[in-house]
Formats: C-alpha cells, sequence, structure tokens
C-alpha cells in the first residue's frame, strides 16, 4: 500500500506542474505565430514596395532614353542649322565678291571715260535713221568716232551714235540726269535701233543710282514689255527683284529672280539671281 500510496503523492504533484509547462508552450507558440504572420506581412510589403521600385525604374529608364533620342534630334537640327548658315555665308561672300568685281570695272570705266580713253563700242544706226549717212552710206569706223566726239564737244550730237555716246559718257561719269535725258532723247527721235532697248535700260540705270526706286522699277519693266526679245531682258529682270527686295517686297523678288534663273539660264546675269535666291534661304537647280 505504501509505494501505491507514493506515486499518487507524486502524481498530484506532477499534475499541475505538467499543466502548467503546457500553458507556456501554448503562449509562446502563439507568440511565434504572430511573429511569423508579421514577417509574412512585412516580406509582402516589401515584395510590392520592390514592384513599384522596379516600375519606377522602369519609366525612369524610358525617360531617360526619349530624352537621348530628343537630345539627339536637337543635335541633328543644330547641326544641319549651323551647316545651312555656313552655306549662306559662303553665299554671301561669293555675291560680295562679285558686286565688288563689278564695282571695280565700273570704276575702271569711268575712270577711262574721264581721261578720253574709248568708250564701249556702238552700233551704227540703221541707213535711213537720223542723220548719220554721207551720200547714203551709214557713217562708220574713224570716221564716225570723229564726228561723235567733234559732235560731243561742241554740244551738238546729231547722230544717233553720237547721242548715244554722249549720254553714256555722261552715265559714266555719274551725270545721272544729263544721261537720263541724252537716253531719253535718243528713243524719242529713234525708237527702233539696235541701241533703243539698251537705252531705255540705262535710263533704269540711272534712276537706280539716285535711288529712284519706282523709277527704275517702271523702267526696267518698260524694257521687258517694249523690248522683249532685248539682249537687256535678262538684266532688267534681274533688276526687278533687286529693286523689290529694296521696296521690301520679297515676294515679288522671289518670282522674278526666278524668272531669271529658268528663262535665262547659263547668262550671267541667272548665275547672280540663283545666288541671291541662295541669300533668302532658297535652292535652285
Amino acid at each position: 500500500m505504501r509505494p501505491l500510496y507514493a506515486a499518487a503523492c507524486l502524481l498530484l504533484v506532477l499534475g499541475p506542474l505538467a499543466a502548467c509547462s503546457s500553458s507556456e508552450d501554448m503562449a509562446l507558440l502563439h507568440r511565434e505565430i504572430t511573429d511569423v504572420q508579421r514577417s509574412v506581412d512585412n516580406l509582402q510589403t516589401e515584395t510590392m514596395d520592390k514592384s513599384d521600385l522596379r516600375a519606377m525604374e522602369g519609366k525612369m529608364q524610358e525617360m531617360t532614353n526619349k530624352n537621348m533620342r530628343s537630345n539627339a534630334d536637337l543635335a541633328l537640327r543644330v547641326e544641319r542649322l549651323q551647316e545651312q548658315i555656313e552655306a549662306l555665308h559662303a553665299n554671301l561672300d561669293l555675291t560680295t565678291r562679285r558686286l565688288q568685281e563689278i564695282s571695280q570695272e565700273l570704276a575702271a570705266a569711268r575712270s577711262r571715260s574721264t581721261s578720253g580713253q574709248m568708250l564701249p563700242p556702238v552700233t551704227a544706226a540703221p541707213a535711213g535713221e537720223g542723220g548719220g549717212e554721207a551720200g547714203g552710206v551709214p557713217m562708220g569706223g574713224a570716221a564716225a568716232g570723229a564726228a561723235g566726239a567733234a559732235a560731243i564737244t561742241s554740244g551738238a550730237a546729231t547722230t544717233p551714235d553720237e547721242l548715244y555716246r554722249s549720254a553714256y559718257e555722261d552715265y559714266m561719269r555719274g551725270n545721272y540726269d544729263l544721261a537720263a535725258d541724252g537716253f531719253s532723247d535718243y528713243l524719242r527721235r529713234w525708237p527702233q535701233t539696235e541701241l533703243s532697248d539698251n537705252a531705255l535700260y540705262w535710263i533704269g540705270e540711272c534712276y537706280d543710282a539716285q535711288d529712284k526706286t519706282q523709277e527704275a522699277l517702271d523702267t526696267f519693266s518698260k524694257v521687258l514689255e517694249d523690248y522683249p526679245m532685248s539682249d537687256k531682258a535678262a538684266a532688267a529682270q534681274l533688276k526687278k527683284g533687286l529693286l523689290y527686295l529694296k521696296l521690301d517686297d520679297q515676294g515679288q523678288a522671289v518670282v522674278n529672280l526666278q524668272y531669271v534663273v529658268y528663262e535665262h539660264p547659263g547668262t550671267r546675269e541667272a548665275d547672280l539671281a540663283r545666288e541671291q535666291l541662295k541669300s533668302l534661304g532658297m535652292t535652285i537647280r
């Protein structure tokens, strides 16, 4: 009986202890489960944050690529603009040099005329026009030159050659009013000679030299209207384009300059018109 009693007592002592140990284990287990759940929640949150971060990184990379493409396009445009500016500068330099050459030629011609050297040759008037005949034969050669010089000196130019030379000499000396009057007198007296269109053209040049832009423009238009087949047609058309530029009418200027290029190809005036159009930003082939 005594061993049985001892066993029962031991059971009574160990029973509460076992119950207590089981309660502590359950509490510990609950805490661990809670910690695991919290860790899972944190892991999910971190996973979502990483996904958002990757999405943001992707968007930033896309924007960077777009910016790089835009910068490349902008650099290409700037390079093209720079090339165009350089081409315009080159064309402007070429046009400036040509204008300087023309100015030097005119200055040299004025110097020759002032020193008494021979003026540019002119064509004698056809037979039956004016008093430039001797016994029915047109005056020519040295005799015409001598007679013309004498008439100019005396102020009584009576033949087409004499009057034209006198007016041209006044133009080269800068006497534009006298030159315009002389060429006008020539046209009034001999409107249908080989030099009539030239006389009208030089009247326009006299107006232009005096900055009478509208009068010059009207005169060059008349050259084209009255003498459409004139050897001065290309020059008159070119002058119209340049005069429209002086009047700030770029539209009409471009039309006239293009007309010179297309209707008078291969001429010096066409080259000058093409260069002027390029300086205005237009490419003419």
